[in-house]
């Protein structure tokens, strides 16, 4: 089940996305007091009393100056549409803007339950809530986004609009994004992988608009198959519907646990490709790199594998942990090889190494190959611990340690991944001064 998806909207320089970064715990989308910094929706996942959601930060509702503006306007009604919940944010401590009644306009219209976050409160003396009811909505939380006052009674304000997540012992779908550019076959690899036509498919690019997403089981584990629309080159991404669709992309891949990363065979790997490959590793998911199409490359001889595998080794080099899979929607090659994969990276993402078998293995790294520091400050590793999963995540505590070198950390992260099976998924290595965490008990799984 998709987590639901709750947009903030307003007009420019309310605070929505100082309420955002606030609400989803991240400095993630840029702020300044400049109206419209904003541009480009910001997607990040937020859990609160045992719901799951995707935050969405929109760019401020005007009156379109420019191309850009437009597709920024275009942008916030397409993600207020797809919304489980809309927030519109006003400013508090000013009177009500025309702006402000055309996004509560804008927010009422889709039909969807609204909340009004009175933003800025900290800087308004005295709030006259009932000021603001003109605007029609009946629900209103002020809040300040500095100081953190009333953000708590928004997100329970939005829990009470929202699914309820499973509990823990019910099965949980892995969730599998099929990403790339347009007309690579990912539809046509959906309705393979679940035996008929779900999905739309044809040879016009952009087909698929938006995010479709069906089940199915694989040796006793549900799989949850999400196609997406195909993201073309930021620059060539047209306003409207094609817009819309890049933005539900994105966000999907936030929602996924892993992403197979379509590309054709046929037309070999462009910058687009590799583009998609960054953010799904930035946004910390399993990947595997599919080369579909491979029926159709013409004029194939015993080595033209090996050599485009070279070309892939090569171009993605910063995820040379993925797996590279051939396929043919059409043939059926390997594709239920890809499901396979997914259940194996799955369980990869969830695996966690006690504290003293991590230990060992890193006393034998740096003893091996001991960090390098400056003449009167050396990094020294006391100890590892893995602090999450689903990506793994492992934190080192030592002295000094901003100076770990970014090549030191790709050493102890190649170890780690010799030792112990990593392939398919990103891992996190994060560093932090001694005096800053407790020292984790030797019995513990270090999570």
């Amino acid at each position: 089940m998709s987590t639901a998806l709750i947009a903030i909207v307003g007009r420019p320089n309310v605070g929505k996305s100082s309420l955002f970064n606030r609400l989803v715990g991240l400095r993630q989308a840029i702020t300044h007091e400049t109206a419209g910094t904003t541009r480009d929706a910001n997607y990040a996942g937020v859990s609160w009393r045992d719901r799951h959601f995707t935050m969405v930060d929109t760019a401020g509702l005007s009156r379109a100056e420019g191309e850009i503006e437009l597709a920024a306007q275009d942008q916030i009604r397409s993600v207020a549409t797809s919304a489980a919940v809309i927030i519109v944010v006003v400013d508090a401590a000013n009177m009500i803007t025309t702006e402000d009644e055309a996004a509560a306009r804008l927010a009422l219209k889709t039909g969807k339950p609204v909340i009004l976050a009175l933003g800025k409160a900290d800087t308004a003396r005295d709030i006259d809530e009932n000021s603001f009811r003109r605007l029609g909505i009946p629900t209103i939380v002020p809040v300040s986004a500095i100081h953190g006052r009333g953000t708590g009674d928004l997100l329970d304000e939005i829990t009470k609009l929202i699914p309820a997540t499973p509990p823990e012992n019910a099965e949980a779908p892995i969730k599998l994004a099929l990403i790339g550019r347009p007309n690579v076959g990912k539809s046509s690899i959906l309705n393979t992988l679940i035996g008929k036509q779900s999905a739309i498919v044809s040879n016009i690019a952009g087909t698929t608009r938006d995010t479709t997403s069906q089940q199915l089981k694989y040796h006793g584990q549900t799989i949850e198959l999400v196609d997406t629309a195909g993201l073309r080159r930021r620059g060539k991404i047209e306003p409207g519907i094609e817009k819309y669709g890049s933005m539900r992309t994105l966000a999907a891949i936030n929602e996924a646990d892993i992403c197979a990363l379509v590309l054709d065979a046929a037309d070999g790997i462009v910058a687009t490709d590799m583009n998609l490959a960054g953010q799904i590793l930035e946004a910390g998911k399993g990947l595997i790199i599919v080369m579909n199409k491979w029926d159709a490359v013409e004029d194939k001889d015993d080595k033209t594998q090996s050599r485009m595998t070279a070309k892939v080794q090569n171009s993605f080099q910063f995820a040379s942990w993925a797996p590279l899979l051939y396929t043919s929607a059409t043939t059926g090659l390997h594709i239920t090889q890809l499901l396979e994969l997914v259940t194996e990276i799955a369980e990869r993402r969830h695996q966690t190494i006690t504290t003293g078998p991590l230990n060992r293995l890193v006393e034998k790294m740096v003893q091996r190959q001991p960090p390098a520091g400056l003449k009167n400050r050396q990094p020294k590793i006391q100890y590892a611990t893995q602090t999450g999963t689903n990506p793994p995540a492992f934190t080192f505590f030592t002295s000094y340690a901003e100076l770990v070198h970014f090549s030191y950390k790709r050493y102890l992260e190649n170890g780690l991944r010799a030792e112990y099976d990593f392939v398919g998924t990103p891992i996190s290595l994060n560093f932090r001064s001694k005096s800053t965490g407790p020292r984790p008990g030797g019995k513990g799984t270090g999570r």
